[in-house]
């Protein structure tokens, strides 16, 4: 009985990592419209927290001022995308010759004078393959945007339905206030979630352009945007938006200066925003151990690539909740928990 038990686990999970793998075409969309609607009622919810906008702007037009917003600052930020890799492109021959000659400074200060061609090394590190993915998964998205925009306009038109079809169901009276306490639960864990990571990820991206422009990077603004971006993804995202800028500079300018001080200057605004005030503003509504962050991260990468390291965080979060309505799936909950307290089973 317990053998059987244990393979109809293995066949569901099995299924299910299949279903994921296979379905991606279609979920990355969908769960990129799934936050975009997250933060589009984020942000209508700020608007009508405005007293005079109560009392002369119905619930309608500000959701959709909201959504004109948030659409139009995506169009922009591809456009500046666009345009500053087509900049960056055309200036990289200039970067590589720059790079061989700080490279070859940093060894001569260690004692080391071979030369060593960044071609190579880029082939024998498989560097461009890494680039070619990156650049591959950021144009995959920007292709599926208008399908994207088409999720997140039907899921603004039928948001107001829901409660009326949870109503219309012949379940319990007890059955439907469990399934409104998790979905409310699934909804404050993500809104909390993404309010609060776009609002550290674009400070931050403020900071560092303050320290890029006054260094003279190259870019700054673009630098700055994909700063914002990595910055969602745990760990590994603060550590390759320090790299990027710092790397530019390097290349950039002829002294090691401006690279210390774009280094020290976007670490310290990592450190002081991303160590200090997001965990306070989080407080203890993401209830996941940082180990099974890590774990997330990189389950969720290999599974959708960039976007599954984007949504590593909140996916993990929701299937805790999930899981801890559930006796047999409890104990999972408790071991992805942070202090092991899932709360009550109903």
């Amino acid at each position: 009985m317990q053998i059987q038990k244990t393979a109809s686990y293995a066949i569901v999970i099995t299924f299910v990592f299949a279903l994921l793998i296979i379905g991606k075409p279609f979920l990355v969309p969908l769960f990129l419209a799934i936050v975009i609607w997250y933060l589009i009622n984020s942000i209508n919810q700020l608007v009508r927290s405005i007293p005079w906008v109560i009392d002369y702007m119905p619930q309608w037009l500000t959701l959709l001022v909201s959504s004109i917003l948030i659409i139009v600052v995506l169009v922009l930020f591809g456009n500046l995308i666009a345009q500053n890799i087509d900049n960056f492109r055309s200036s990289a021959p200039n970067y590589r010759l720059n790079l061989e000659a700080q490279l070859q400074r940093i060894l001569a200060f260690f004692g080391q004078e071979n030369r060593y061609d960044l071609t190579s090394l880029a082939t024998e590190f498989n560097l461009n393959d890494y680039l070619r993915n990156l650049i591959n998964s950021v144009s995959s998205i920007a292709q599926r945007f208008f399908l994207i925009l088409i999720y997140v306009i039907f899921l603004l038109v039928e948001q107001d339905t829901f409660p009326k079809k949870l109503a219309a169901l012949s379940w319990t009276k007890e059955r439907k206030e469990n399934f409104r306490r998790i979905l409310s639960q699934v909804n404050d864990v993500s809104r909390t979630y993404i309010l609060v990571k776009f609002a550290t990820s674009l400070l931050t991206a403020v900071l560092s352009f303050v320290v890029l422009y006054f260094v003279e990077v190259d870019f700054p603004v673009f630098w700055a945007f994909l700063i914002f971006i990595l910055n969602f993804i745990p760990t590994i995202g603060s550590i390759v938006a320090t790299a990027f800028p710092a790397l530019v500079a390097l290349i950039q300018f002829d002294t090691l200066g401006p690279f210390v001080g774009v280094l020290l200057g976007i670490i310290g605004i990592q450190v002081l925003i991303g160590s200090f005030l997001e965990p306070r503003l989080l407080g203890s509504s993401l209830n996941i151990s940082p180990f099974v962050i890590i774990l997330s991260l990189v389950l969720w990468g290999l599974i959708w690539g960039v976007v599954g390291m984007l949504l590593c965080v909140p996916l993990t979060v929701i299937l805790i909740i999930i899981f801890a309505q559930f006796p047999t799936t409890r104990p999972i909950a408790i071991l992805l928990s942070k202090k092991g307290r899932v709360g009550k089973m109903e």
